[in-house]
Order: structure tokens, then sequence, then C-alpha cells
């Protein structure tokens, strides 16, 4: 094992079959003799599992048997694969086949919740029970279900151009069958020719608002009452009987049962008695008051609640929608200064993870959206204060304090011992994920501002006392980049990774040549997104996917898709494993039982965590820091040292996000502007919209190829945000919404409360409160 630090080469191809093998071996999967694929589902979490399920049917596979399933959910979703057989043995958990498109799915157990959640087309055999809410918005396919059902089974069923979907029940049925049904056909066996709790026994419940498609029940004398408003008895004629008698003998056919005596019997069927089953709710004809009015609630969207630089992203999509781009442009730039290469490449994307259109369809394409204003110049603002600034650090943290302080009017100056600014987007970040002529555009993008960049320049304690003469105020933001060795035997093995990406870095700056790491065999200690940039180095420098060990205590927290596309490679990842000792030729790891391995390595790159140097600082400003080295307490409410000109940000206070330290660094900007103002600083927070008014089940979803991206705000459903679509002032029924560009007013001698434009608002911005003390108005804005 070499102490330096040699980089070059390519990846090698080749390595197709290997890998394939080892995600078989890793999912314990084999191939029966009749060549489907089996796997043990034991233990796999429900994504990875539907991930594997979707690769096989990718590559080709026919007939999937999961085994030992026990309550992973949404197995088959989305599958659009005519020709698949999916098999489940065990228990699968809720929305079994959601949003699927052509396989066959059969269930040789029990299935809970949700089957069948708007499904397309293609087949569903559950040899058992099923639970509530099945076939959910289901548009097309067939689900046959061997035994009794729960509530609200066919709920919102629905016909879909020349799809019609069709579920038969063996057994019994909870309230609420065929619930707001609107297409497709019903069919409820009642095998036992029972007669109490065959299709719920709650009065008013069965089929209740059904104004399309049809109910057949066998063998049952329906009670009086307990048909729901909307629905009637009819007869079923000599066409209709032989399309129930069709799917009746398809069910047996699947349950192995004969058809003959179930079909002896007599015939029940439920049918709309007319297109709107509610119509005598509203008005004129419906003149009750339920003391409500309709109220504006605007909120943070998910999307801004999650991420850590508080981006826009709602209202940025709003104001595309309204035609406003310049206006749109111009909101993420008073947010970040790197808008283009974190937002449009290296951001985890936290706001996508919590997009409330991904429960639809997919979510909406933040990174994509950002990518395509590259173009867009910032403000560049006249200088209006005359305090100067420094700021030592030219990592995320610091450029976005530099940016908003340079925005905000003063003269700043950003120190850094590197030869470039960017900090870890320079120095450690792969040049794969981030191209170095994009992270320069948006470098440039802040020496536009007037930011003046020192580099090549490390302060250390006469500087730092000269800074401080010659500025009114100082921002530290030199991050964290001393990397943390394991105090293990034969610590003197492992390479820092830190280091390591470094060097790489800047020989592929300078033009160098790359020294080859071929045929070697390397150990990555840790699974982060420094790991994941490390591992994608080692690659450039000839080294085989498959001699890459990536060793982790926990689930390695990198990005998903990077990971899975690493993996796909060959690269092995492994956790949990405890790392014990090192030695030339490799490491002793331990499993979490105590068991000992020994991991061949030629190199081991340790991606474990990183402090921050802090040497330069005065003796009473280090003490501040809690054991780790870190300024935890700073972000608290205050940016601010002891010292009165001081202030510390980034990761000093702890290793954060790139996204992290966009908003660390603008909350600093903002903090040091209200004190040299005289001011008051006052953190921002941000107000979520409440789960409870977010709707995803009012959009219509959408296949990914019909949308363009110029379009993508159309499908962003502007959770907690108004947008002036007028769905509110169209939907009420009795007329007394009006909007006068972006306000709303209510009629109040009109309004009854009923709620209808609540229930239109896709974003849950309406909400209904008391009217309490306004009956005595006419009018009133919301």
């Amino acid at each position: 094992m070499s102490g330096s630090f040699p980089c070059s080469g390519s990846n090698m191809p080749g390595n197709k079959e290997k890998h394939k093998e080892k995600n078989r071996e890793k999912h314990e999967e084999k191939q029966n003799r009749n060549g489907a694929v089996v796997i043990d589902a034991r233990g796999i979490p429900y994504r990875e599992l539907n991930e594997r399920v979707h690769e096989l049917a990718r590559t080709g596979e026919r007939h999937i048997i999961l085994e030992g399933v026990r309550g992973q959910r949404y197995l088959g979703s989305g599958l659009d694969f005519p020709d698949l057989l999916l098999q489940v043995k065990g228990i699968p958990g809720e929305d079994l086949g959601f949003n699927l498109s052509g396989p066959t799915i059969e269930v040789f157990g029990h299935a809970q919740n949700a089957v069948a959640n708007t499904m397309d087309s293609g087949r569903i055999i559950i040899h058992g029970l099923g639970g509530d809410a099945l076939a959910y918005g289901m548009r097309g396919g067939e689900l046959y279900v061997r035994d009794d059902v729960g509530y609200r089974v066919g709920i919102h069923m629905k016909e879909y151009a020349d799809k019609i979907p069709v579920v038969v029940i063996g057994g019994t049925a909870g309230d609420y069958l065929g619930e707001y049904m609107a297409g497709g056909l019903l069919i409820l066996l009642n095998r036992e020719n029972d007669q109490k709790m065959v299709a719920g026994a709650s009065p008013r419940t069965l089929a209740t608002g059904i104004h399309g498609g049809a109910l057949y029940i066998f063998a049952y004398d329906v009670p009086a009452g307990l048909l729901g408003i909307g629905a009637k008895l009819a007869e079923a004629g000599g066409a209709e009987r032989e399309r129930v008698e069709h799917h009746v003998r398809e069910f047996c056919r699947h349950f192995h049962m004969a058809a003959g005596p179930l079909l002896e019997r007599e015939l029940v069927k439920i049918v709309p008695a007319g297109s709107r089953p509610f119509a005598s709710f509203y008005y004129p004809t419906y003149p009750a008051d339920t003391g409500f009015k309709p109220c504006h609630v605007l909120r943070s969207s998910p999307c801004e609640t999650a991420c850590p630089a508080g981006v826009p992203t709602g209202r940025f999509l709003r104001l595309l929608r309204l035609g406003e781009m310049e206006q749109a442009v111009a909101l993420i730039d008073e947010v970040t200064p790197l808008r283009y290469s974190c937002c449009g490449f290296i951001c985890p994307h936290l706001c996508v993870q919590n997009c409330t259109r991904a429960k639809v369809d997919f979510a909406v394409r933040t990174a994509e959206l950002a990518r395509r204003f590259k173009g867009r110049p910032v403000a560049t603002p006249a200088p209006q204060h005359g305090e100067r600034i420094a700021v030592i650090g030219a990592g995320p943290a610091g450029l976005s304090a530099a940016y908003q302080l340079a925005r905000r009017g003063y003269k700043v100056t950003v120190f850094d011992e590197a030869d470039r600014p960017g900090g870890k987007l320079y120095q450690v970040i792969s040049r794969r994920r981030l191209p170095l002529q994009d992270l320069e555009h948006d470098l440039a993008r802040i020496a536009a501002m007037g930011v003046n960049f020192v580099t090549g320049t490390r302060v250390d304690t006469s500087r730092l006392e000269k800074i401080l003469e010659e500025y009114d105020y100082l921002v530290v933001a030199v991050g964290a980049h001393q990397a943390i060795i394991p105090p293990i035997r034969g610590r003197e093995h492992l390479l820092s990774g830190l280091d390591f990406l470094k060097e790489h870095n800047r020989r592929l700056a300078a033009g160098e040549a790359l020294p080859a790491w071929a045929a070697k065999k390397v150990a990555v200690v840790g699974g982060g997104d420094a790991a994941v940039d490390g591992i994608e180095a080692l690659l450039e420098m000839g080294v085989e996917p498959g001699e890459i060990t990536v060793l982790d205590i926990k689930k390695p927290s990198a990005d998903p898709e990077a990971r899975r596309q690493l993996e796909q490679q060959g690269v092995r990842f492994r956790y949990p494993l405890f790392l014990q000792e090192a030695a030339p030729e490799g490491v002793y790891v331990d499993d979490p039982l105590g068991r000992r391995e020994f991991i061949p390595a030629d190199y081991v790159l340790v991606f474990i965590n990183e402090r921050p140097v802090l040497d330069f600082l005065p003796a009473g400003l280090r003490q501040e820091t809690d054991t780790r080295g870190f300024y935890s307490n700073a972000g608290e409410g205050t940016f601010r040292t002891a010292h009165p000109r001081i202030s510390v940000v980034g990761d000093l206070q702890g290793q954060g996000l790139v996204t992290t330290n966009i908003g660390r660094g603008r909350e600093c900007a903002r903090e040091v502007d209200a004190l040299l103002r005289g001011g008051e600083y006052r953190p921002e927070v941000k107000e979520p919209q409440d789960e409870a008014y977010l709707f995803p089940g009012r959009a219509v979803p959408v296949a990914a190829g019909e949308v363009e991206i110029d379009a993508e705000y159309d499908r962003c459903l502007h959770c907690g945000i108004c947008v002036q679509c007028d769905a509110c002032v169209e939907a009420c029924p009795r007329g007394a919404l009006t909007r006068d560009g972006e306000e709303f007013s209510v009629d109040l001698t009109r309004c009854g409360g009923c709620g209808t434009c609540a229930a239109t608002c896709l974003g849950g911005v309406i909400r209904m409160v008391p009217k309490q003390e306004a009956r005595d108005k006419k009018q009133e804005t919301i």
C-alpha cells in the first residue's frame, strides 16, 4: 500500500455480466427451471425491491417471482410491459399495482389497501382477502379477488377512452362499495350466498354518488335503505349477463372453481339514477348557510420548505406560469449565487424528493429548469454603503455571504488560500458532477456583482490583524478541510480522501497527466457524496469498478441514483461494517455480530469527516468551539462571535450540504447588514403548507414524454401558492367569488359556505373559516 496520490486512466468495460451476477447474489436471486427470476424479498426495502423488479423487466425478464414478501408497498407500480408476469408470495403492502399498465400480477396470499390504485391496464389476481379502497380511480384492466374485501372498493372507478375497468370479488364487501363510481364493472359474487354484510351495512352507502358504470351482486336481496344517493336497482339484460358471465368464468379459471353453480343464481344490478347525484345540493336549490366563508391562506410549498438554501421553487414556477420570466429568475437570484452550478448540477434536490407531484406521476424537473436560465445575467448593484467587508473562505458559505452583502450595497473582498475560488466546489467535487466551466460561470456572476477575490492567500494571525484594521467587518467561512482519520491500529496506511480529491482535481485543472492505478484494489471508507466523487476519480484513473469496495457503518448517504449507477458498473457497497485495523495489504472490519473479515486493498481512502483549521483566530474565539472544533451554537439565532466585528458561517458550524451553506451564508449576510445598519435581525422562518391541504389526488397523471420542459410549471401543483387559475371562481355554484388582479373577493350575501371553492383549489390555498362577525358585511376580500 502506498501513501501517494497518483491518478489516471480510463473506465474499463466488460463488467456488465459480473455486475448482474453480483446484484443477483445481493438480492439472493436465482432462476428456476421455468426460466423465472426468483427473488427472496425478505428484508429488502420496498423502494429497492421495486427498483430491482423494474430493472429486470427493462432487461427483458418476463417472469419474476417475489418470495417472502412482507408488507413491501407499491409492488408492480408503474410497470408497463404487457407480457410480464409478476408473482408475489406473501402479503404485499399498500398500493400493489399502482398505475399498472399491461402486466399481470398474481398474489398468493392476502393483499392490503389500495390495490389497483389508478390502474390503466393489465390484470391483478389475489388468492385471498383484499383490503380497503381497492381499484381507487381504476380506469382499465381487471382485478380478481378470491375472497372478501374491505371498505370503499371501486371508489371513483372510471372508463377511459376504450378501456373499461373490471373488478370481480369472490366474497363480500364493506360499506361504500362503488362510491362515486363513474364507469366500469364491479361484480360481487357472494360465493357463500350470505344475506348479511354482503355489501356493507350502513344506511345509504352502497354505490352512493354513482354516476357511471354498473355494479352486479349475486344472490342478494338488497335491503331497503342500503342504496346510496344517486343509485337505483335495474334489470340485467341478456347482453349484460353475457358480459358478466365472461368475467365470472375468468374469475373461476384463475381460482380453479366451477362457474356453473355461481352463474345459476339471481343477479342484482345497480346503476346511476342520473348523471348528477348531488345536483340538488347546489344553489339555488340548496339554501343552507354553513356559517363558513373562504379564506386565502398562503404557505411555503413542501419543495421550498425542504430546500436548505431556501430556494422558493413554488413561487418561481408560479411566475413562470404567469409568463413573468425575468421576475422568476430574479427571485432565484435573491436567494442563491449558484442557481446554475448548484441547482442545475450538484444539488441533491430535496425539493424533488418532497415534490407533491411525485405522488401523481413524477416530480417537477427543477434541475432541468435551473439549467435553462444559464444566460440570464445578475443585476449589478451600485455600492450604497461605505463599510468594507472581508470574507475569509471562498466556498459555498463564503460565496453566498459575499454575494448577498454585495447585493445590499457593500464593498466585499474574499480571501482564499487556493488558487481559484469555489472551495470544495472547485477542489473536491467531481468534474463529472460539476464541470469546471459551469462552476466558473457562476463565479463570474458573483465577481460581476463587484465582489473582489484575493486567491492564493493563506490568512494567518498577522494577516488577520491586518484585515481587521482595514475592514469594518469580517465573516469567517473557511470550511472544514482537515480530514479526520480513525484512530485505529495501522492508521498510517489510511489516506485522506479529501486530500486525494484535491490533488486529483488540481491535476485535471492544470492539465497534468494522471498516473494510472490500473490493476489496483481500493477500499473506500464512508459512503457519502464525497466518496462518490472519490470513486469517480478512481474510475478516471483506470481502477476497475469491481476492484472498488465501499465500507460504511450504515446505509450509504450518497445520492441514491449516483450509487445505483456505480453499483451497475460493479462497485460494491457493503454495510454495516466497522473498521478495526489497517495493514499494507488491506483492512480488517467487523460486522454487527463482531465477526471479523479482511478486505484486501492496495489503497484505502477515508471519506468520513473533516474539521475546521482555526489556528489563525485569537485564542478567545477558538475557545468558543465545541469538542469537535465547530461553532455548533452559531446559526441558532446569530452567527456572531465574542468579537464584535467577526461572524462565522458554513461548515464551521458543522458540516452540511452545499445548499445548507448557501442558506447559512445568506442568513449571515442578513445579520451583518442589520448590525451595520442599526436594525434588528430576525432569522427567516418558513411556514410550511399543512399536509392536510396537499391534494395530489386532484391532479391528472401524465406520461413523462408528454410534457415539454418549458411547460413544466403547468404540472406543478403550486402547494400553498395561489396562481390565479380562477378554478375557485368558476366552480362556485352561487357565483359568489370574483377576482381583480391578485385580489379575490367573496359576496357574503350569496356565499353559503359550501366549500366547493376549497375543494377545487389544487394548491390547498383556500380554507373554510367561520364567518363570525362578518354576517353584516356584503362583500369581503379573502
